[in-house]
């Protein structure tokens, strides 16, 4: 049951968290033109795969239901912390957007917090309580839809095992077929048109299945029953490559593309093969792959967190340094690469900080 590693440091996952939270970067942050469009699409693996890899470590050496409930206790408590305190700088810095731009406060409260939007939050992990017009994106569904996951874990913990696998097979079945229905026949389920980005895109068709396909790889040991894991992994990463630039061209942008899910089980099975010999693989990492690792590993979440807030404050510079710049091809081109280092730069300064402070926490308690 993978016990004796369960817990242990994977260099690789490191490696791909990093890459992961860059190209979501480039969702919310294209390059012009058609090369912003496919680095958009193929960016579409990246909340999945984080997915994923939170259900690759869901549990701790303890899979007995009392241990699944006590362990998701514990997740539950860290993300929620974390959702209320990312949400609450967000809510500040919102309001503070509104008024540099001379939005009414009455008119910024009453179109966040009202019943609506706190149904969407509820639904689908989205809506103007998590993102407005300050910063147009809802990417802290994430953290709203691993809270659901949790509890859902918590809840059904008798059946994890046993149901992980088949239930994560229908949802992601039924992921896709709302993507066609999107396509084909776009049905309105509650009177919300399923092309409305959360229908699909929530807690119970991507952050659910993808959840308990890293969970039950890991736990089938999945790797390990294919005799070259690296050599699958990799046909499997290309191949979905090929199949989000294929879907892209004839149906363009949407949520999860099923090259997406080629990519989340290819990238799995390198992460789960290279489980084995951590040590020795660290010795053998390059510089470039160490630093990757170390993004992945300490960077990552707050480059997630916060990219779409250092996107929205660059605007807001720009527009009152010089706007018409905002829509030159010199500065969108410019734009992700600034981003990118900005947020980066920004998380490291979380990083070192928090290093610091623990420090001095644990000489005060010596």
């Amino acid at each position: 049951m993978y016990k004796a590693d369960r817990n242990a440091e994977n260099y690789t996952f490191d490696n791909i968290k990093a890459a992961a939270c860059i190209f979501v970067i480039l969702i919310h942050c294209k390059f012009p033109g058609v090369a912003g469009d496919l680095f958009e699409a193929l960016a579409r693996f990246g909340v999945p795969m984080f997915f994923a890899i939170s259900g690759y470590y869901l549990l701790k050496d303890d899979d007995s239901t009392g241990g699944i409930r006590k362990n998701m206790a514990r997740k539950l408590k860290k993300t929620s912390i974390v959702t209320l305190k990312i949400w609450l700088i967000y809510t500040v810095y919102s309001f503070l957007y509104a008024i540099t731009v001379n939005y009414g406060i009455k008119e910024w409260v009453n179109e966040k917090f009202n019943l609506f939007e706190f149904s969407r939050l509820l639904l689908f992990n989205s809506g103007k309580f998590i993102y407005d017009f300050t910063y147009a994106f809802d990417h802290l569904w994430y953290l709203f839809a691993l809270i659901y996951v949790y509890l859902l874990v918590f809840t059904f913990a008798p059946i994890l095992k046993k149901g992980a696998k088949p239930i994560s097979i229908l949802l992601l079945g039924l992921l896709f077929f709302g993507e066609l229905l999107k396509i084909y026949y776009p049905i309105r389920p509650f009177g919300i048109s399923v092309s409305v980005w959360y229908v699909i895109r929530n807690w119970l068709f991507v952050g659910v299945p993808f959840t308990l396909l890293g969970y039950w790889m890991h736990e089938d040991k999945a790797a390990s029953l294919i005799k070259r894991p690296h050599t699958l992994g990799m046909l499997l990463v290309i191949t979905g490559v090929f199949f989000t630039f294929f879907e892209y061209k004839k149906w363009g942008q949407t949520e999860v593309y099923f090259g997406s899910l080629l990519i989340v089980v290819g990238l799995l099975l390198f992460g789960d093969s290279d489980n084995e010999d951590a040590e020795l693989k660290t010795e053998q990492q390059s510089i470039l792959s160490k630093q990757l690792s170390f993004i992945g590993k300490n960077l990552s979440a707050n480059i997630y967190f916060f990219h779409v807030m250092v996107i929205s404050f660059l605007g807001w510079c720009v527009d009152r340094i010089n706007p018409d710049f905002y829509g030159s091809l010199v500065f969108m081109t410019l734009r992700p690469i600034i981003v990118i280092t900005i947020t980066i730069l920004i998380s490291y300064c979380f990083y070192v900080v928090k290093l610091i402070t623990t420090k001095n926490n644990n000489n005060l308690r010596k």
